[in-house]
């Protein structure tokens, strides 16, 4: 495994005591397990200490003998994780410079022009007369997966990207790497729901939790898999590992932290990883031949290109959403009824997003899905080359990276 130095030892410390403040702040850890027994038993580090830590740990940057790419990386990070202490610290950082400190990238403003045509185009896709939020309210329960087949439909899904996934990047993922599936039960109805979601658990296994009773659409199930499993984050997380932390001793890899830079980078991929693996035709006809129930009941095919098409674009929707919410600071009432106007959402999913905004770890990781893909379909186009993909999955790339 990683072999620590002492800066390593103490950026990941650091880490570790900055998710003692905030729940949820690292994703995925599966370094050294001395370091996180000691911050667990040791008493809860200030956070005006933590803030001269991580000041310390830049300056020392520059004499560890790294090259220049994995000094800026490096960097970057640490760059965010002292920007999420001094917000600890009550620091007053706008949204924008701490969206800029801590994940690369620049927060523009909301383009509602870009959002007026999503809706449209959404209205074409979806065809006859009416309102859209109603049509597509038919068209969801129409296509919902039963509570009882959601195990066995994902599963299949999950069989479908993988084998495709080991077709285009032969040799790429380890023999031993494993998904364990399983389905979720809601316990706290206020808490933040997820239709489903990749806990990566180290040495190549990932736990992959579906929830049954959210949002779960046979027509999604491609996406959710190929997203959450293959080629998307578990894919991408065991091969960092084999490549970056296990070959290179790059310990910064032994850890997701929500609020970095890395996070834009993982949704981009992940978003846009079942586009690399098929393209809208084959999704379209996967889905009909695989998981529809009855193929006589649905849309053409042609019909359903285009709702596939323009479904990878909601993104867009979430971040407006999120940016009236944090920076043109729009209460809930008026959140709920800009989200209604579109008639995309129904309010639960509104409600629900509502929720994640008001989450310290959470609340900007909204706009990273939208970002991500947007920079990876900017540079790669909207279905990516297998070769520049590949690069994205083993190189440790920050969004500037893309620009």
């Amino acid at each position: 495994m990683v072999k620590l130095s002492c800066f390593g030892e103490e950026f990941l410390l650091l880490a570790l005591r900055i998710n003692r403040h905030f729940k949820g702040y690292i994703d995925f850890y599966y370094g050294p397990e001395k370091l996180s027994q000691i911050v667990q038993t040791e008493p809860l580090t200030s956070p005006s200490k933590l803030l001269k830590d991580s000041i310390s740990l830049i300056k020392q940057l520059g004499s560890q003998g790294y090259d220049k790419e994995r000094e800026c990386y490096l960097k970057k990070l640490l760059i965010a994780m002292k920007t999420s202490i001094e917000i600890l610290n009550g620091s007053n950082i706008s949204i924008e410079n701490q969206f800029l400190k801590i994940y690369d990238v620049t927060l523009q403003p909301a383009n509602e022009t870009e959002l007026d045509n999503l809706k449209r185009e959404y209205a074409d896709a979806h065809g006859s007369n009416g309102n859209l939020e109603e049509r597509i309210k038919k068209l969801r329960i129409k296509r919902r997966v039963p509570e009882e087949k959601v195990y066995e439909f994902f599963k299949k899904a999950l069989d479908i990207v993988e084998k495709r996934t080991k077709e285009l990047f032969s040799n790429l993922l380890p023999e031993n790497e494993e998904i364990f599936l399983e389905i979720t039960e809601e316990t706290d109805k206020d808490s933040i729901k997820w239709t489903c979601y990749d806990w990566y658990l180290g040495n190549y296994k990932s736990r992959i939790e579906v929830n049954p009773r959210f949002h779960m659409y046979w027509t999604n199930l491609l996406m959710h898999s190929a997203h959450e499993g293959y080629p998307g984050h578990h894919t991408e997380f065991v091969v960092k590992e084999l490549k970056l932390c296990r070959e290179l001793n790059q310990f910064e890899h032994s850890i997701l932290l929500l609020n970095s830079p890395k996070l834009i980078i993982s949704e981009g991929i992940a978003d846009i990883a079942v586009n690399v693996l098929f393209s809208y035709r084959d999704q379209v006809e996967i889905g009909l031949n695989e998981f529809c129930p009855n193929i006589f009941d649905e849309d053409s095919i042609e019909t359903m290109i285009g709702q596939y098409s323009v479904k990878h674009k909601i993104s867009l929707f979430w971040y407006n959403f999120a940016y009236h919410a944090l920076i043109d600071n729009y209460t809930d009432a008026k959140l709920i009824n800009y989200g209604k106007s579109h008639e995309l959402f129904n309010e639960d999913l509104l409600v629900n997003q509502i929720r994640a905004l008001k989450d310290p770890v959470y609340s900007k990781n909204v706009f990273t899905y939208n970002l991500g893909m947007n920079m990876i379909k900017n540079k790669y186009g909207e279905f990516p080359s297998a070769n520049n993909f590949r690069n994205l999955l083993i190189k440790p790339i920050l969004p500037s990276d893309l620009l």
